[in-house]
């Protein structure tokens, strides 16, 4: 599966990453015609689903004490979205940690 991998730094705290990520990626899955999303958030990790164009699509989030890492493992027949995908994710999760 192709992979989106996207890293923005941060000068917050974990807790503060996690309270501006979280409607950052819910924002941008419904920029991207996306339903069904899911995040699990597990201390500073997270796990998330949600379909879109009818595929399924998993990540996960990592948030360290500096940087916020987001993964997106798109469907092979989603490819051509990876781009779009990936610039989408940068500008939604910078924006919320601008804030």
């Amino acid at each position: 599966m192709p992979k989106v991998t996207v890293t923005v730094d941060h000068e917050k705290s974990v807790e503060e990453v996690i309270e501006r990520v979280t409607p950052a990626i819910k924002k941008t899955v419904t920029d991207f015609q996306g339903h069904d999303l899911a995040i699990n958030w597990q201390a500073d990790r997270a796990n998330f689903q949600f379909k879109s164009l009818g595929f399924t699509i998993k990540g996960d989030i990592a948030v360290e004490s500096s940087s916020v890492t987001v993964n997106l493992d798109l469907p092979f027949a989603a490819m051509i979205y990876k781009e779009k995908a990936k610039k989408g994710i940068t500008k939604s999760v910078t924006k919320a940690l601008e804030q």
